[in-house]
């Protein structure tokens, strides 16, 4: 079809046509699909301006050349018959008849070839947040026949976001910097934060377990895409063998750090003194620690938020290096963020690491200082009762739901010798 009005009058009764109930039920409509031309000053074709008589006359003749074609029927105003048309609709009984003569697709084609895509991503990706992600939008594009807002309609951008997707799926590094990352995935530095940067963190911030105010950059270094290369804070009696060559960190009474590269490169150790292991997620209650409560039979780890999996290798290797008679502590906030990663360590590292301050003595201790929660949230935390991970921790999850407040690990900092 060559003439553009033709094409407009009849996409605009397509898109009126695919929102409908009987478009997403399958069924032929009940009722027409119409367009009010002109109706008492108001058009939903606002290019039909009658008081411009070549645009008026124009759309006239356009409408007249659909109706022959049996695409349409409309009718004229009122006592203005050859003159101002006040509505049109839409010809049902052929409707693969009006695409072809549009140069559109058919939304149920469309659907059902996406439906085909996210079912061949699904078969693809092997990560357990990508896979319900897949099988998610599908199930929603599916039965709502409609691409909705979960991935994007333009072809160009969705393969861009899928790409990415494959790519993450498949990093075989314990890390890989952003920059790096998009240029292995799309040969350009910025070509990942430009096209696909912003839809991978939603879907993250949605299926991997995480708290409401987690950071973006700290959901990518999840599944291993980080600024800068990461290291680890520690401080207590570990070393590190190099070659024939042992580096000692434990007269650094404030502590030290070793990156990936060197955890891989070397042979940890850690001396039978230690007792204990400690890992805080905050930084300011990590460096109050280690200044005026840790003892010398103590290992204090920096855990910050959910670790990556270059930082999972490193509290893997710290779990092969324990003495057995050793114990293992976690210290997070009282809330969702911190019992997820306790939750976690149990789950991936060793399953008998116990809470530290995360009960609900201390919430009682810190009532002044703890923060109301969203009935939302609550209902986020009841989630982590159904984890069996977590099984001595439900009288504090309870006690937090029940009075709606969270505790963040700094608060305690503020009476930290009588908390301790």
């Amino acid at each position: 079809m060559s003439d553009k009005i033709q094409r407009n009058i009849l996409w605009a009764l397509l898109d009126k046509y695919e929102r409908s109930s009987s478009f997403r039920e399958n069924k032929l409509p009940m009722r027409r699909i119409l367009l009010h031309f002109y109706d008492g000053g108001k058009s939903d074709f606002s290019y039909y301006d009658i008081e411009q008589s070549e645009r008026r006359i124009s759309v006239n003749r356009a409408v007249r050349d659909l109706a022959e074609l049996n695409l349409i029927s409309f009718e004229w105003m009122k006592g203005e018959r050859d003159h101002i048309i006040s509505k049109v609709w839409l010809n049902t009984d052929d409707l693969e008849f009006v695409y072809a003569s549009a140069g559109r697709k058919s939304k149920n084609d469309v659907v059902d070839e996406i439906c085909l895509e996210l079912l061949a991503m699904h078969k693809q990706v092997s990560s357990p947040w990508f896979k319900s992600y897949f099988q998610d939008v599908y199930t929603a594009v599916y039965q709502k026949r409609s691409i909705g807002r979960a991935i994007p309609a333009d072809n160009e951008e969705r393969h861009l976001l899928f790409k990415a997707i494959c790519a993450i799926d498949s990093i075989n590094k314990i890390e890989i910097t952003e920059r790096v990352f998009s240029i292995q995935c799309f040969g350009d530095s910025k070509k990942f934060e430009k096209s696909a940067r912003s839809r991978i963190i939603s879907i993250l911030r949605t299926y991997l377990e995480c708290d409401d105010d987690t950071r973006d950059g700290d959901l990518l270094r999840q599944v291993g895409i980080v600024k800068y290369p990461e290291i680890f804070e520690f401080c207590g009696n570990i070393s590190l063998m190099i070659a024939t060559k042992v580096v000692e960190f434990a007269p650094l009474r404030l502590g030290s750090s070793i990156s990936i590269s060197d955890l891989v490169t070397g042979e940890l150790i850690i001396s039978p003194d230690i007792k204990r292991i400690l890992t805080i997620e905050n930084r300011a209650n990590y460096f109050e620690y280690i200044q005026k409560s840790k003892s010398d039979d103590e290992l204090v780890l920096y855990h910050a938020g959910q670790y990556s999996p270059s930082k999972k290798q490193f509290f893997l290797a710290i779990k092969e290096k324990m003495s057995k008679t050793c114990i293992w502590e976690h210290w997070s906030d009282i809330d969702y963020g911190g019992f997820s990663m306790l939750a976690r360590l149990r789950r991936e590292i060793l399953v008998e690491i116990k809470p530290f301050r995360m009960n609900s003595s201390e919430l009682a201790n810190y009532k002044k200082m703890t923060a109301p929660i969203s009935g939302k949230y609550a209902q986020k935390l009841k989630s982590l009762i159904a984890k069996d991970e977590l099984h001595d921790c439900y009288d504090c999850i309870s006690y937090s739901i029940e009075n709606k407040v969270r505790l963040e690990q700094e608060s305690m900092l503020v009476d930290f010798e009588a908390g301790s």
